[in-house]
């Protein structure tokens, strides 16, 4: 239960810079906020079992 807390904590941490990002950068067509979307979930899914491992 805690690996599921700590994915969707990382994950909400790494869509908020990204949307900052995009939104700083003029970036907000549909295609980016998809790509922002995926990036966010695959780095949560990899950097939480590297870091509790």
């Amino acid at each position: 239960m805690e690996s599921i807390i700590m994915v969707i904590f990382v994950f909400l941490i790494c869509f908020c810079i990204s949307s900052v990002l995009n939104i700083l950068f003029k970036k907000t067509e549909k295609r980016d906020w998809l790509i922002t979307l995926l990036i966010s979930v695959g780095f949560s899914m990899i950097i939480v079992p590297l870091l509790a491992g």
